[in-house]
């Protein structure tokens, strides 16, 4: 444990340090303010114990600057009698104690012990924070410019509160962007919490988002804060945001305006700081042109979109992914290079998730040892392959083998766009413009 003691007076602070020292406490004497600065920017101390009036350069500045400093470093103000007032002043703006000249060295010494316990408190707390930050941050891989433009945008929105509407195809990590955003945010230490929009019936809707008081409806026998309160101080992650009721929707809408939530059954709405964060692989326009989804809800949300990429866009990755994931569910399995090739030409329809499952599957049948091509199966082989497209040497028109794609699918489904779009993996929206596009309508 190490202190460092500013004192004008040579005599107080030559005694006060023979006897620190000879009570086993390391210590270090400077006798004005401009060296006691020079010392904190050198290194930091266990505890401060400074005297608040000194020529030049005050007590209360070294304060301050050591609080900008060091924020877990405990200050202790020495002070006159008449000068009590400046200490209590000190305190209020977070110094630790105060004592008051003359003193006996014992009450120093106690004062100094006990600060040094909660320097090593604050010391422990700030690795604790840290190391909690550091296990909270969700497992990505991927350095493709679509994958680093995405994270980009989550950390330049991260240190605010405004909404974050992630989207994105599904199976393309959208919570995995929910997560970064929240841990790179101030709240990184508090609650994230996950609710599955599709999962929860429509009827419990307002009651599992907002609360409810005890009797408020029949089988609710005690009081529920709700997930919004839950996550106080934190984020909720509102996962296929488009499967909310438009009931429920007017209400978050109120929370997003106002921060407040009125629990079922409650006659006083509550004030409560929760971050929301939204995400859905649905067409919310086209759901606010059908009338599902509020207009207003969705620009409230819509502050600071997230396009999370599909594999397909960042189809580099996949070798990085895959040894992310190998690691993940079978350390002692490698992939040899002929396997990753076929991994990485595959088509993955089920993005980031279905590539996962195989990985995991793979390192559960290989146990140990390497992967090779031979032991991924071709239900997930290159599409050209599957297709059995021929390449002429002359070349090809792409614009017409689009269309003809897009002809045989709608026929295969019966001129059904929606199914048709599910089929060929992309947003109804994109197939209507395809469409209109070619003349095909």
């Amino acid at each position: 444990m190490s202190v460092l003691i500013i004192e004008d007076n040579v005599s107080l602070a030559t005694l006060v340090s023979m006897f620190l020292t000879g009570e086993g406490v390391a210590n270090e004497v400077v006798n004005n303010g401009f060296e006691g600065m020079a010392k904190l920017a050198e290194s930091s101390y266990d505890v401060l114990v400074t005297d608040i009036r000194l020529p030049k350069i005050s007590g209360m500045e070294i304060f301050e600057k050591s609080k900008q400093l060091y924020p877990d470093m405990p200050v202790i103000i020495m002070t006159a009698f008449g000068n009590i007032p400046d200490a209590v002043a000190a305190i209020r703006n977070g110094a630790y104690d105060y004592i008051t000249k003359p003193f006996e060295n014992e009450d120093l010494l106690n004062a100094i012990k006990k600060a040094i316990e909660v320097s090593s408190i604050r010391r422990e707390n700030s690795r604790l924070k840290q190391y909690m930050k550091e296990t909270n941050m969700p497992r990505m891989a991927g350095s493709s410019p679509a994958f680093k433009a995405m994270l980009k945008l989550a950390e330049t929105v991260a240190p605010t509160d405004a909404p974050v509407l992630v989207l994105g195809e599904s199976g393309t990590g959208k919570e995995l962007a929910a997560r970064y955003v929240h841990a790179k945010s101030a709240r990184s230490d508090k609650q994230f919490i996950a609710v599955n929009c599709a999962a929860i019936p429509e009827q419990l809707f307002e009651s599992e988002l907002f609360g409810h008081k005890k009797g408020a409806f029949t089988g609710a026998d005690r009081d529920y804060k709700g997930k919004i309160a839950e996550a106080e101080g934190g984020t909720l992650f509102l996962d296929e945001i488009g499967e909310m009721p438009l009931s429920v929707q007017v209400k978050l809408l109120r929370f997003l305006q106002e921060s407040e939530i009125q629990p079922v059954g409650a006659t006083l709405p509550v004030k409560i700081d929760t971050r929301v964060v939204a995400a859905t692989n649905k067409d919310l326009k086209e759901m606010i042109g059908n009338g599902t989804f509020r207009e207003d809800l969705y620009y409230r949300l819509d502050v600071f979109p997230v396009d999370v990429p599909s594999l397909e866009q960042r189809r580099e990755d996949i070798g990085e992914l895959v040894e992310l994931f190998s690691k993940k569910y079978g350390s002692k399995v490698t992939f040899s290079k002929e396997a990753l090739t076929k991994l990485a030409n595959a088509r993955w329809k089920g993005n980031i998730r279905e590539l996962e499952n195989t990985v995991y599957r793979l390192c559960i049948l290989k146990g140990q040892g390497e992967v090779s091509a031979d032991d991924i199966k071709a239900d997930s082989a290159d599409i050209v392959t599957c297709m059995n497209v021929h390449l002429p040497d002359e070349g090809l028109d792409l614009e017409e083998m689009e269309k003809t794609i897009i002809t045989r699918a709608l026929a295969k489904f019966g001129g059904n766009k929606s199914r048709t779009a599910k089929y060929l993996n992309i947003p109804r929206h994109v197939l209507l413009y395809r469409l209109e596009k070619y003349g095909m309508e």
